[in-house]
């Protein structure tokens, strides 16, 4: 999802937060805040229980159907299994959409992230994998060269339709080595969500029960991957391709998805699964979430107004402003930048918001350095 050096630079001391699976009604005081009791060990339990492990789940689901739809295709080569490779893909970058946030415990571990969605895809590297039959996914220049978007590149980018694309793993004198090199990187994918499912297993546990507010906390690792993520958000998957951290440039090419043409529902799924962690909000119903956290803590914005109001009221706002947009996002910000500017401008009134205010009112400290000056 981004670029090697942002990812080197953040995901060093990242840090995350908390649910559990109570009503948001069952506020039993277990922990302080200030003057105030949270009970942070039921938000906790609710996020890992109805959230964290149903997306991982999913995920790894989901790429285990795609490493199987990549096999099917690989065998046999034509438009209907190509169609159904295709499909599976763009299920499984819709779910990750839902699971990136959660990089605490496992996913940390093995940074997940960044070996799933490191974008824009090294086009270049993919190519001399293909050509030299070799790939080791532990160097360094590969990072940019495998995940997702080096997926969307193999199965959407690598011909003008559908036609050229079969063309490339049929009668193309590297076809073989593209098929083994597709299938590589769906059987990692495969293997990296289903190890990061299992291990949650028993880190679900240590998860709930971390109950404190220091750095190494649950809520603490929560809250600040959290914020992690919603940066990725806002910065690589909106503010480069608008030219917004390119001396006013706008690079089309740079969105996320940019071969499936998928960016703007990916970017609305993506601020959705951080809305539903703020609210704690599942397919089960309404739990423990920040804003619950918020609440009980009687948080206040500069105005005097309640900043859980406020945050609400501002996801709405950039949801609206992302909702205008169009797919492709390259092709809206080459014809509208202004549009991608506007919906930037949305999501990062947000960031202070989350960044800022939520975490000043908690007492959470962000603990991973940027430097886009809010």
């Amino acid at each position: 999802m981004m670029r090697k050096s942002i990812y080197a630079a953040l995901i060093a001391a990242s840090t995350f937060l908390i649910f559990q699976g109570c009503k948001k009604s069952s506020d039993t005081n277990t922990a302080a805040t200030g003057s105030t009791s949270f009970d942070r060990q039921g938000m906790l339990s609710n996020l890992s229980t109805n959230i964290i492990l149903p997306a991982y789940t999913s995920f790894s689901a989901d790429a285990a159907s795609l490493d199987a739809a990549v096999a099917a295709f690989n065998t046999t080569p034509n438009a209907t299994t190509l169609a159904a490779v295709q499909l599976a893909f763009k299920t499984t970058y819709q779910q990750w959409q839902s699971t990136s946030v959660f990089e605490v415990g496992p996913a940390d571990n093995t940074q997940l992230r960044e070996n799933v969605n490191t974008y824009p895809t090294d086009v270049t590297q993919i190519n001399a994998n293909v050509t030299s039959g070799a790939y080791n996914p532990a160097l360094l220049a590969n990072l940019s060269a495998k995940g997702l978007p080096a997926l969307d590149y193999l199965l959407f980018g690598i011909g003008a339709d559908n036609n050229a694309i079969l063309l490339q793993y049929t009668t193309d004198s590297k076809a073989a080595n593209r098929k083994t090199y597709l299938a590589a990187l769906s059987s990692e994918l495969k293997a990296e969500a289903a190890a990061v499912l299992t291990s949650w297993g028993t880190y679900k546990t240590t998860f709930i029960n971390s109950t404190g507010t220091d750095a190494g906390s649950s809520t603490s690792l929560l809250v600040n991957q959290l914020v992690f993520d919603y940066e990725i958000l806002k910065n690589q998957e909106i503010g480069i391709p608008a030219g917004v951290q390119s001396m006013n440039t706008v690079l089309p090419t740079k969105v996320q998805a940019y071969y499936s043409k998928m960016s703007v529902q990916l970017v609305l799924l993506h601020l959705q699964a951080i809305e539903n962690i703020y609210l704690g909000k599942s397919a089960t119903g309404d739990g423990l979430g920040l804003d619950d956290y918020l609440i009980k803590a009687n948080a206040k914005y500069s105005d005097g107004t309640s900043l859980n109001d406020v945050i609400k009221a501002q996801f709405a706002t950039a949801t609206a402003k992302l909702q205008a947009l169009t797919d492709p996002l390259s092709d809206n910000i080459s014809a509208n930048p202004a549009a991608a500017l506007a919906a930037y401008t949305e999501l990062q009134k947000l960031t202070v918001l989350l960044k800022t205010d939520m975490t000043s009112s908690l007492g959470i400290l962000i603990n991973f350095g940027d430097n886009d000056g809010d």
